[in-house]
């Protein structure tokens, strides 16, 4: 079976998996001790974050799935990546 999926419901799946590879760069200066990079790169998966529910309810593509992306997305920028911020930089 082949099935097509249309742009529209791609791409706010590209913010948001745009902020999980954001946030994995973060985690690396934050255990290289470039806490001031991590931390400004956060602040980036934040705006990530924010144009993707936005993106997707503005093409009418919210899904199921990128609800729950959403929150792995939410997860690792909000969740682990300020935990590795805070535990390199004490």
């Amino acid at each position: 079976m082949n099935k097509h999926i249309e742009f529209k419901y791609i791409l706010p799946n590209l913010f948001t998996a745009s902020s999980i590879f954001v946030s994995i760069i973060s985690i690396v200066y934050a255990y290289n001790g470039n806490f001031t990079t991590a931390s400004w790169l956060i602040v980036l998966c934040a705006i990530l974050d924010s144009l993707d529910g936005r993106v997707a309810r503005l093409t009418n593509a919210t899904s199921d799935f990128g609800m729950e992306f959403d929150s792995l997305a939410d997860i690792v920028s909000f969740g682990v990546a300020p935990a590795f911020l805070f535990f390199f930089g004490l």
